[in-house]
């Protein structure tokens, strides 16, 4: 019984020796990883996919019916301010105008005749306003005409050049129905939309820059003009920006109306003790369940776990972490789910 109780300790030794190689032979290997400093919040820049829109348009459209008989216009065409756009069959309304002009003269050739009558005691004071009634009321009914009669004509009401047609030559058309879509070149707005996410950048300091997509490596000065602070579609924040720059003209930048471009918004204020890590850096604790990240030590080339309180999120692939780190860390990007604790590493360039 003595041998083979000492020849089972052996055993029980020996397998407690080679236990203990395995579980040391994962913190012997070195891991290759990929490894950045943390960027300050200050540094932070946000880009989004913005639209050119018209500042100014309009949809113009007849304040009467009937059925076209010019349409002057193409899609993309430039038109001057007071220019004929449309025009409707003028033939009921002139006719009209006729009958209220002739009505009108003779209404006012009466007035003047009833005045001197009046002077000279030759009519009543009744019969002289009879007159004077029928005068204003036949004016009122010439000068509606006359308007009327114009307005068979739609006009441009500023330069700018048409975006849309809605209706073609020879169609009837009815009061208030869109003929055209006019817009005004010279002065346009970027439209883009802000994640519900990043809804405080809305009151934060910042710089905001546009490049269109037509003028690669141009970026301009823009500013916040307006902006809705609700989700109407659940899609993001409606922003509108205009462009502050004095090297931007429309006489040398040909830039339109649907065209794309980029905004960058650049937080200016640094918030203390605040850095925006990637994603990839983040990795749950599975002993405390905490959020942490893999500080680098370039003197023992290891990395330690620290924890972290992270904020809201920049863009897709970065987040805000509050709490836990500082200035001069550097933080494991790439590896994070196959190192652990005090392991050493291979920095891959």
């Amino acid at each position: 019984m003595g041998f083979k109780w000492i020849l089972y300790v052996l055993v029980v030794l020996l397998w407690s020796g080679c236990q203990g190689k395995k579980d040391n032979a994962y913190q012997d290997i070195v891991r290759p990883v990929k490894v950045v400093n943390v960027e300050s919040l200050g540094a932070i820049n946000k880009l989004y996919t913005g639209v050119v829109e018209a500042e100014e348009y309009s949809n113009l459209a007849f304040k009467l019916s009937g059925p076209l008989i010019a349409m002057n216009v193409d899609e993309g065409q430039k038109v001057k301010k007071g220019q004929v756009i449309a025009a409707v069959d003028p033939l009921d309304y002139r006719l009209q105008f006729e009958a209220n002009k002739a009505a009108y003269l003779t209404a006012k050739s009466q007035l003047e005749r009833n005045r001197r009558l009046l002077s000279m005691q030759a009519i009543s004071q009744q019969e002289y306003e009879i007159a004077e009634a029928n005068y204003i009321r036949g004016k009122s009914a010439y000068e509606t005409s006359v308007n009327t009669l114009e307005n068979t004509k739609l006009r441009a009401p500023f330069d700018g050049f048409v975006e849309k047609k809605f209706v073609e030559n020879y169609q009837k058309v009815n009061p208030g129905e869109s003929i055209v879509k006019l817009v005004n070149p010279n002065k346009l707005a970027v439209g883009f939309t802000l994640p519900e996410t990043s809804v405080d950048l809305t009151r934060t300091p910042m710089t905001v820059t546009v490049e269109f997509d037509t003028y690669k490596g141009l970026w301009f000065k823009a500013k916040v003009k307006e902006f809705i602070d609700a989700s109407p579609d659940g899609t993001g924040i409606p922003v509108k920006l205009v462009i502050d720059d004095s090297r931007f003209s429309r006489d040398k930048h040909n830039i339109y109306p649907g065209f794309s471009c980029k905004v960058n918004l650049k937080i200016e204020t640094p918030v203390e003790g605040n850095y925006i890590v990637p994603m990839s850096a983040l990795f749950r604790n599975p002993t405390s369940n905490e959020t942490c990240v893999w500080v680098y030590d370039p003197k023992t080339e290891t990395v330690t776990s620290r924890t972290v309180e992270i904020g809201q999120l920049f863009g897709s692939d970065k987040i805000m972490v509050q709490k836990g780190l500082t200035d001069e860390d550097s933080i494991v990007v790439a590896g994070a789910n196959y190192i652990t604790e005090g392991q050493k590493v291979k920095l891959l360039k």
